[in-house]
């Protein structure tokens, strides 16, 4: 009976060598497999914040080649305001210069003021008001001002969801080992209630 029951545990003890054998490997597979999952989730999100700045990044370069135009249709109207004139001038190379979306959001505060303040100014300007080109300008830049505002909100709900991934496991693990970083938001004041008109 004792040679039996030792055959048993022999056997038992067998079994159990090659189950844990076979099950070790699926274990760290299926682990190894999971982690990948959650790094491709994390990479899917960032590619998307990505793409969600680069909409806010195309928007402020059209706003960015409108300026131009402006300063062009409001020079002869506004000789006396030179300082307005060049306030936009200079936000328009701070903006050229920025790189990173905090960069950006700040540009995108300073031309957004000077703007809204070079707008103010020339409205004041009858002239300048009846013209043409001018009033065309001023409802593109709006228009445009509302679109970046559309995409910061999108850009910014992205980053909120991706940052509030990494700060919880097991994302966060995945993103130690993947070294991913929270992003920073695009945060720029808000145009006044009516846009950019003033």
């Amino acid at each position: 009976m004792t040679e039996a029951f030792l055959v048993a545990a022999l056997i038992s003890s067998a079994t159990m060598a090659v189950l844990f054998a076979l099950l070790l490997p699926l274990i760290i597979l299926g682990l190894i497999t999971y982690g990948v999952a959650l790094r491709n989730d994390l990479v899917k999100m960032r590619n998307s914040i990505d793409k969600s700045f680069a909409g806010i990044d195309m928007l402020l370069k059209q706003r960015h080649d409108e300026l131009p135009k402006l300063l062009e249709t409001c020079r002869p109207y506004l000789k006396h305001e030179e300082k307005t004139l060049q306030s936009v001038v200079d936000a328009r190379r701070a903006f050229a210069r920025a790189t990173s979306p905090g960069e950006k959001a700040q540009a995108d505060q300073w031309v957004s003021g000077v703007v809204r303040n070079l707008l103010a100014v020339a409205v004041k300007n009858p002239n300048l008001k009846n013209n043409a080109s001018f009033v065309q300008l001023q409802a593109r830049i709006n228009q445009l001002e509302e679109k970046v505002a559309a995409e910061r909100d999108h850009y910014n709900a992205q980053v909120h969801s991706f940052n509030a991934r990494l700060a919880h496991n097991p994302h966060a693990l995945v993103a130690r080992f993947a070294n991913r970083r929270a992003r920073e938001p695009f945060q720029a004041s808000e145009p006044n209630s009516q846009g950019l008109r003033p």
